[in-house]
């Protein structure tokens, strides 16, 4: 008791002196350093001690969570010192969750020593980009198998039309395929979606096997089962971890890791193989929500300071805040470029140390990710738009490059962006593709140097690039064969993503040329409602892919905002159907003209194709231009107009919405169904529009169900208000269209 009382007066006259409770220097702190903090506990003093002009300042682990900038921190001591000693000169040494601050400032504020670096693997092939590197990483959860209640489930709540489980699958493929192009080898505790050949298959829960967790591939793949079902108690076999596959997930994903990389580290017995990962990453996504339509959660980094052993350095000898450097690169390249291109008001939360098995079991670097909260209505409206999460996933490829890179003391060049404004046109025997370069508006070094153009033949496969310093290619056209073209752009960084494929074919010279035009440029998110009681995805409408991918697993059927979170069953508002779960959606897959052309050249019509991004008009004389607009919106159809006989197909192109529920078409004489749900097969168009009939327009088709006109025709023009690649029977479709118009 004396003690106690003795400690009381001894904090009371150290408060006394300054002139500061605690309390009150920690609002202090509080206020000064809020602009930085979202979403984490208030800041709290616990002691302060002195020494004439020395202060030492004790506080809980919120300070620790700030990536400070050495004059920042010099800012913050001197405000402390003119607190607490009435000037601004003292020595003030601020600590946080066991550290004083300054050991805390990262690598990208002040580069390490040579010698406290890490050790990068393969660093003479490093170059300018990743060559030489192996990098693990892997989406969140995935469909488990629960004892308890005897039946396969997700690991997180299912809402707006998405979950957890299977959303962050989309960054994990973003992010491996910027690292392949940069040239390092990527590996995946889960299974890989058009890599591992068995990922369609259905795995044991009957779902397709990238969507089920970690656990069961590396199970099927025929790792040690010291991996995948660990004991952690060597005299009780069936321990907790052996009947929970929820754990066994968790804990599996860094043994896997370890084990890829030395062996020794899981079981000296049991050699791994010794493959030398530089990085390992695990992403997810947060259920952290505050109220308010445009308040943001951000993007949340997490690394952990000791490993599963409580030891703070690698095997390397190196210290694991190395793990605190890597986590703050791809943090602050993700807010940085989210607030410039996105969202301005997009939130930083904390740079955390945390003991999660994901962080804390791997012996290399490694961080875990929370990249947005899917629970915040303002962070999902962003993350569910393709766009957003492809520049997302470039922020954290860039993170890390940028981190392995400063710990080889080197320079990271940027891989380029993909090339846009494909066209190919015929001159005289040849065929001459042309394109420009995708301007990179965040990234100066992402500027191409070369080219490379990739040709297929009738279906065939691609053959060999050819490299080009501009952008221009041609060929000789010859005769009877339908040509794709594709182009990469590339420097010393790597390469960029494949362009839209363009298509052109040389066929019978007394039929006329067709135009292709893909003005279709755009992937999206779904449109949104919302007043002060309801809000969420609209009715009917459905996302655009870039490509394909597998996020989407039901419509959302919650919109009451007053309704929170009680279980992932029942998870309130933004809860959503699970009817598609494992399902893959195809999208905006950029190669439009390809399907066009296909028909074309079995009806034996020569054809050239273009981006609309390529064509300030038409000139040329062609018998038909085909304009491909897919879900963009109408205006694009003006351009177009003109002497020729001009063929028009998309969602939007009608002025009657939602006009169809069931998709069914009658068109001269026949029943043609499009897609209304996403699918694995072609694009959907629950959202596909009417036409109301104007002066002279004729109505060749009507929807079934509504009796309303799916398409209208003039003498020159025939115009679909839905998406032809959206039919089943696309090519029949297509072909009477084309038929309809060369008469």
């Amino acid at each position: 008791m004396r003690r106690f009382l003795l400690m009381i007066l001894v904090l009371a006259s150290v408060q006394c002196a300054f002139g500061y409770d605690l309390r009150s220097l920690s609002d202090s702190l509080e206020s000064y350093t809020g602009f930085q903090l979202s979403c984490i506990p208030r800041i709290r003093v616990t002691q302060v001690k002195s020494n004439k002009d020395q202060v030492y300042v004790y506080t809980n682990k919120v300070l620790s969570c700030l990536s400070l900038s050495p004059k920042e921190l010099s800012r913050l001591r001197g405000k402390v010192s003119e607190w607490l000693l009435g000037h601004r000169n003292g020595k003030v040494s601020i600590y946080s969750d066991g550290f004083e601050l300054g050991e805390l400032i990262t690598d990208r504020y002040r580069s390490r020593s040579s010698d406290s670096r890490y050790p990068i693997p393969n660093r003479t092939e490093l170059g300018s980009g990743l060559g030489g590197q192996h990098l693990a990483l892997w989406p969140s959860h995935g469909v488990y198998y629960n004892r308890d209640e005897d039946r396969w489930k997700l690991q997180r709540a299912t809402m707006w039309t998405t979950v957890e489980d299977l959303y962050t699958t989309v960054y994990a493929e973003y992010v491996s395929q910027m690292f392949e192009r940069a040239g390092a080898k990527v590996y995946w505790p889960r299974a890989r979606y058009g890599k591992d050949a068995a990922a369609v298959e259905a795995g044991p829960s009957g779902y397709p096997r990238w969507a089920e967790g970690a656990r069961y591939w590396l199970e099927y793949t025929g790792i040690p089962d010291s991996i995948w079902q660990p004991v952690t108690d060597k005299n009780d076999a069936l321990k907790d971890s052996v009947r929970n596959d929820y754990l066994d997930d968790l804990r599996c994903r860094g043994l896997w890791v370890n084990w890829l990389s030395g062996g020794s580290v899981v079981n000296p017995e049991q050699p791994g193989l010794g493959i030398p990962i530089s990085v390992c990453l695990a992403l997810h996504t947060d259920g952290f929500s505050q109220p308010g339509d445009s308040v943001t959660i951000g993007t949340l980094a997490i690394y952990s300071r000791t490993d599963n052993n409580r030891q703070d350095h690698f095997p390397t000898g190196h210290d694991r805040l190395l793990n605190r450097d890597l986590a703050d690169y791809v943090q602050t390249q993700i807010v940085a470029d989210v607030q410039r291109k996105y969202e301005p008001n997009w939130k930083r939360r904390q740079l955390q140390n945390a003991s999660y098995c994901e962080s804390r079991y791997p012996v290399v670097p490694c961080m875990l990710l929370e990249i947005l909260s899917h629970k915040q209505f303002a962070d999902i409206r962003w993350g569910l738009e393709p766009a957003f999460r492809k520049d997302v996933s470039r922020a954290i490829y860039k993170g890390v490059g940028r981190w392995i890179h400063a710990q080889a003391g080197t320079e990271f060049v940027v891989q380029p962006l993909a090339v846009e404004r494909m066209a190919v046109k015929r001159v005289k025997e040849e065929f001459v593709v042309t394109w420009s370069a995708g301007v990179d508006s965040l990234e100066a070094s992402a500027e191409p140097e070369w080219y490379l153009v990739e040709v297929r033949e009738n279906d065939g496969a691609w053959q060999s690039p050819v490299r080009v310093k501009i952008p221009k290619y041609s060929f000789r056209a010859r005769e009877g064969v339908r040509y794709d073209i594709r182009v990469t752009a590339g420097n010393d960084g790597g390469t960029s993503e494949v362009s839209e494929v363009v298509s052109a074919y040389r066929g019978d010279k007394n039929k006329p040329t067709v135009m292709i035009v893909n003005a279709f440029r755009s992937v999206s998110g779904p449109k949104w409602i919302a007043d002060s009681l309801n809000a969420g995805i609209a009715p009917f409408s459905a996302a655009t892919p870039d490509g394909e991918d597998g996020i989407y697993i039901g419509e959302m059927w919650e919109y009451n905002r007053a309704l929170d979170w009680v279980t992932d069953d029942d998870c309130g508002w933004g809860m959503s159907y699970r009817d598609c779960t494992g399902t893959r959606e195809v999208g905006n897959t950029h190669d439009y003209p390809v399907q066009h052309g296909r028909v074309l050249q079995q009806m034996g019509y020569s054809f050239v194709s273009a981006s609309s991004e390529a064509l300030d008009s038409i000139a040329g004389d062609y018998g038909l231009v085909d304009v491909i607009v897919g879900k963009d919106g109408k205006e694009v159809v003006k351009r177009y107009e003109g002497s020729w006989p001009l063929l028009v197909s998309g969602a939007y192109l009608g002025s009657v919405p939602r006009a169809t529920r069931i998709g069914s078409v009658l068109y001269m004489g026949k029943l043609y169904r499009i897609a209304m749900k996403p699918n694995g097969m072609r694009l959907c168009s629950p959202d596909a529009t009417g036409f109301v009939p104007r002066k002279g327009e004729r109505v060749p088709a009507r929807y079934l169900d509504s009796g309303v006109p799916a398409c209208v025709q003039t003498e020159k023009c025939l115009q679909w208000a839905f998406p032809l690649e959206a039919c089943e029977n696309f090519e029949e479709l297509y072909r009477s269209a084309v038929e309809t118009l060369m008469r």
